[in-house]
């Protein structure tokens, strides 16, 4: 094979580039060759340990499994009665995803116990059992104790159908797999030639009351009519032991139910597996065009955009939706880290950490110093998105927590020794910090992705595909004030797959993304890197412009207008003392923004006050800063980050909200970095002392204030006709109600 072909083979997204395969491998062979060597001698010793007759059993009760396929032979080893799979299951996995491989493990076996002349329940039973082993991956102990029996029951019309019993432990096999045990159970069904469930009222009525009654944590509680259309269409009886003492007194003695107690798992695998994981299933059905499910589709479509007739698709907001279902299971002594998308909580940021793993998220170890020490490594922390909880591990690449100290200075700080060095002086914590989580992990939980902000890793993997010869990379390096010496080797923005050498070229890609990442450009130098190669701004080049309300900007153009720019490091007042192994950080910009009686009358103190439920009127408060208010409330309510300005005023409220590091000179605000950037975006320039506005950006403000007062207004009207047109409906129906 020639070069050329060589490379054709490899084009694309090759993830073996530049991958040493045959040490790798070589070192995973070795590596599982001493565990199992390690495994044989702590058996041996057990063995022996046991032979002495201490213990209950004279052998160690755990059966050893190389893999999958041997552990879900060896986990129904008493189910099985010598019925090897462990093959059919390999031979399976090398073509198919573990869901389809379930699928067909679980009706080959009923097939062939069936085939050896067992009766149909035993048939269907083990079958189902090695489907959901297969898809729990044989390390859950749902196949064994989450199905207590299988049953063959008669509907009304006297043909046979299958009712599959559910227990409690069933809730540990996830929602996944409780769904698409449904579906096991329907598959063997067809092959065994035996009919579907046909529910009679009493049946449905039955479920719906379960439900009603039921006090036990469900993530989701399907609605009656939603019960109705899944327990009717459904050609599987969902049934189960009675796991409650709460009795049904409607619909308690019901044919094909034994008590009437609740069954706990009957509401596990509707509510949780059939409602919430329906889009996995219709997945299946739809791959192995299997009748009688297209009532899972209207679970699958729940939530998402339809496309309108002949119109393509409705308007689609950008807004990201709130989560709110976190909030809701607080437990009394736990605390809480952040409100649902409210700023100040856990900044998400894509990525994974070294230590992190499935379900898992990191954070910076200076912020698990700020929360008090409740968050260390694998502390479980619920959150918004896009799991339910995820187990915490550290990073030592992410941003730490922002933080407010009692002498005026807000800074960040990224490593455990500089929070320790400042921990007694903090008077509040602005922000979390950063919270890594794979994008995987939102895939998994078949979640949208949401916006994140820009960090250094994007804007190196930006960058480097800007740099394709070496030109550009001298360029690139005249920019950051470095010579050829001090980078990397080789022109980044050559892709592996068209290099000579695709390894060297992974290689050197991967040494200018650490090179990159690591740099810290003055805001100049970020400017003009971005100007020339159209990159964003990393940070700490880009506030969180998002979080400042609109109606703040009108005070804060007027205050930019009359700061005054300086030397950095110039002091009107009393110097502030570092303290020992403290890095803060953003580093400060070569000048600094004074922002004249910003923080007079300030006070530490306010930080320590709890914010009242309710702040009807905010001049009621002694507000420290310049004389300078928001505006009027645009959408009504109480005025937008109304605590923060009590608290801090206008001056440093603005820039703690856009996340701008300064301290405090007497009565003056210092903003030591960041700043360009909001006078740059404000439309100021500032090359002198003063910033200059040159874009009049007060007007545009303006008038999109008033472009959402008007639409606010409209939208209010609307509404109040739509209420007088709903009492005015109400009316009517009552009195038709009341003449029938």
């Amino acid at each position: 094979m020639s070069a050329n072909e060589a490379r054709g083979k490899i084009r694309g997204h090759n993830p073996l580039i530049g991958v040493d395969v045959a040490r790798l491998e070589a070192e995973m062979v070795a590596y599982h060759q001493w565990l199992d060597e390690r495994a044989d001698e702590a058996y041996i010793i057990a063995e022996e340990a046991r032979k002495k007759g201490y213990d209950h059993k004279e052998y160690v009760e755990i059966p050893r499994a190389a893999d999958l396929a041997g552990r879900t032979e060896k986990l129904l080893i008493e189910y099985l009665e010598g019925y090897e799979v462990a093959d059919d299951i390999r031979l399976l996995l090398a073509e198919h995803d573990r869901e389809t491989t379930s699928i067909m493990m679980a009706q080959s076996v009923a097939r062939g116990f069936r085939e050896r002349g067992y009766d149909l329940v035993t048939a269907i039973d083990v079958g189902l059992r090695v489907g959901l082993a297969v898809l729990t991956e044989a390390v859950l102990v749902a196949p064994l104790e989450g199905i207590s029996e299988v049953r063959l029951l008669n509907n009304i019309d006297g043909s046979q159908f299958v009712s599959v019993h559910f227990a409690g432990p069933i809730r540990a096999a996830g929602g996944t797999a409780q769904a698409l045990a449904v579906l096991i159970a329907d598959m063997i069904r067809r092959e065994l030639n035996i009919g579907h469930y046909q529910p009679t009222d009493p049946e449905v009525e039955r479920v719906k009351e379960e439900f009603g009654l039921y006090r036990g944590n469900l993530q989701y509680r399907p609605s009656p009519a939603e019960i109705d259309e899944i327990v009717r269409a459904c050609p599987i009886m969902i049934n189960g032991e009675s796991t409650e003492r709460i009795e049904c007194a409607g619909y308690g003695r019901v044919r094909n139910i034994d008590e009437p107690r609740i069954r706990g798992g009957v509401l596990l695998v509707i509510g949780e597996g059939m409602c919430l994981k329906a889009p996995k299933i219709q997945k299946h059905t739809e791959r192995l065009s299997v009748p009688g499910w297209d009532f899972i589709s209207k679970f699958a479509e729940r939530g998402k955009e339809k496309e309108t007739e002949g119109k393509g698709q409705v308007f689609k907001s950008r807004k990201v939706p709130t989560i709110s279902k976190f909030m809701k299971d607080i437990i009394a002594g736990r605390p809480v880290f952040g409100a649902p998308l409210e700023a100040g909580g856990f900044r998400l940021r894509y990525g994974r950490a070294r230590p992190s793993g499935l379900a898992a998220a990191s954070t910076n170890t200076a912020s698990m110093l700020a929360m008090d020490d409740f968050i260390t490594i694998g502390t479980q922390m619920k959150i918004e998105r896009p799991g339910k909880a995820c187990a915490i591990t550290p990073s030592d690449h992410t941003e730490g927590p922002w933080v407010a100290l009692k002498d005026g200075r807000f800074l960040r700080l990224d490593d455990a020794p500089s929070f320790a060095a400042i921990r007694s002086k903090v008077g509040s914590i602005w922000d979390n910090g950063e919270l890594v989580i794979g994008y995987g992990e939102f895939m998994e939980n078949n979640k949208n992705l949401v916006p994140a902000g820009y960090c250094d890793d994007w804007w190196a993997s930006d960058l480097i595909e800007e740099i394709p010869n070496e030109k550009e990379v001298v360029n690139l390096l005249t920019m950051l004030g470095l010579s050829r010496s001090d980078a990397p080797e080789g022109a980044p923005g050559i892709h592996p797959e068209d290099a000579e050498d695709p390894g060297d070229q992974f290689h050197v890609r991967r040494h200018w993304h650490e090179f990159l990442r690591h740099q810290r450009p003055t805001w100049e130098q970020a400017k003009a890197i971005a100007v020339r190669y159209k990159t964003s701004l990393p940070p700490p080049h880009n506030p969180w412009f998002l979080d400042l309300p609109i109606e703040w900007v009108p005070g804060v153009l007027t205050m930019l207008e009359d700061a005054v720019i300086e030397q950095a490091g110039t002091v009107n007042s009393q110097k502030i003392e570092i303290e020992d192994g403290l890095n803060a950080l953003p580093k400060p910009e070569s000048r600094q923004l004074r922002i004249i009686g910003g923080v007079q009358g300030w006070n530490a103190e306010a930080m320590d006050v709890l914010r009242p439920e309710t702040i009807e009127d905010v001049e009621a408060y002694t507000i420290p800063g310049q004389e300078l208010r928001p505006i009027e409330p645009i959408f009504g309510g109480e005025t937008p980050e109304a605590w923060t300005l009590i608290q801090h005023g206008m001056a440093k409220g603005m820039a703690m909200i856009l996340g701008l590091a300064h301290h405090h000179d007497g009565e003056d605000l210092v903003i030591t970095s960041g700043w360009p950037a909001v006078l740059e975006g404000f439309g100021f320039s500032f090359e002198g002392d003063q910033p200059l506005r040159i874009v009049d950006a007060r007007a545009r403000f303006e008038a999109r204030i008033e472009e959402l007062k008007q639409a606010h207004l409209v939208l209010s009207e609307e509404r109040k006709r739509l209420d007088e047109l709903q009492r005015a409906r109400a009316t009517v129906r009552i009195a038709a109600e009341t003449d029938a």
